[in-house]
């Protein structure tokens, strides 16, 4: 695993770690995505996706 992707999963261990809320931590993530040109869709939107696939399964 490259040194980058070390030090980016062990940043975002600690803030979802110290995140009081899903939405806190998931904000973590996303920011941290962006940077690096992937960028997830908002919070209420994922979660909306994720459950319509979750109910079609």
């Amino acid at each position: 695993m490259a040194y980058e992707t070390k030090v980016i999963l062990t940043a975002l261990a600690e803030r979802i770690a110290l995140a009081e809320t899903v939405r806190e931590a998931y904000g973590a993530v996303q920011r941290a995505a962006n940077v690096e040109g992937a960028n997830l869709p908002p919070f209420d939107d994922f979660k909306k996706e994720l459950m319509k696939e979750k109910e079609n399964k």
